[in-house]
């Protein structure tokens, strides 16, 4: 074999082993339980809390979304919030940390708010005071309902996806 037969060899050699692609991961059963959240998973941004709205999710990994959220307002950030999207007994949890713009938090140092265990109908997560609502593939309507002074309003936060 000459030299010109033998890198003809190496290319295809070569050619033939990274044209097939890779075995996708095996899948963790943890994430399953999240798979109707699956959708939430990119970055989000819209209008909502009388200023500009910022939402992204990781996907689902260890049985576990993570999120965060900003809110800027007149050119200026109002506050912030860390979420984790998580499977109990009686079904998807959401927790959420909140954080003035200097990031002091607004719970105990060990405290979140929690959203406890809804339903998923339609695709739409529906948590008692939160419902997030795919809206097509690109559109989401979050809707937040603020209990103030006895009276409770809903927020709807009306957002588009946007690239990485």
């Amino acid at each position: 074999m000459n030299a010109t037969s033998s890198m003809l060899s190496a290319v295809l050699l070569t050619t033939t082993a990274c044209g097939t692609p890779p075995a996708p991961p095996p899948l963790d059963p943890a994430n399953e339980p999240l798979a109707a959240a699956a959708w939430l998973a990119g970055r989000w941004i819209g209008a909502g809390f009388g200023g500009e709205c910022e939402e992204t999710w990781a996907p689902a990994a260890g049985g576990q979304m993570v999120g965060h959220f900003r809110l800027v307002a007149g050119g200026k950030p109002r506050f912030y919030e860390i979420m984790l999207l998580d499977r109990v007994e009686a079904g998807l949890r959401l927790r959420v940390k909140h954080f003035h713009p200097d990031f002091r938090g607004w719970e105990e140092k060990d405290g979140w708010h929690s959203f406890e265990p809804g339903v998923v109908v339609d695709g739409a997560l529906q948590f008692p005071g939160l419902v997030l609502r795919p809206m097509g593939s690109d559109r989401a309507e979050f809707v937040v309902t603020i209990a103030n002074g006895g009276k409770t309003t809903d927020e709807r936060l009306q957002l588009r996806r946007e690239p990485r």
